[in-house]
């Protein structure tokens, strides 16, 4: 016999563009009713992400994952990421001039 899996419904918490430059900051402020965050670069510099708390790049390398460089400016093809359950703080960095980021959080 089978199962019946129910999902719990989920909307657009928060949905931003933003700017990451060589000045760590919180991308996605922690939400107790985040189910699910994704990330991408479209920016032409790569971004560190670390959770918990900002970065360190350079002498003490402190980070969570690295989303790669778009080819172009909004070209689509920078690296992204989705985590599941993570409600904590998200911060990002660049290591020299400036990207975009696209965060999209998804909440219960």
């Amino acid at each position: 016999m089978g199962q019946i899996v129910r999902q719990a419904p989920s909307s657009i918490g928060n949905d931003a563009v933003m700017g990451v430059t060589t000045s760590a900051s919180n991308v996605v402020p922690s939400n107790d009713n985040r189910t699910s965050v994704t990330l991408q670069n479209v920016g032409t510099n790569k971004v560190y992400i670390r959770f918990g708390s900002a970065p360190a790049i350079g002498g003490s390398q402190y980070f969570s994952a690295i989303l790669s460089a778009a080819s172009a400016t909004d070209d689509g093809d920078g690296g992204s990421m989705t985590v599941d359950y993570y409600k904590g703080d998200i911060y990002a960095i660049t290591a020299s001039g400036t990207s975009t980021l696209i965060a999209t959080e998804f909440i219960r």
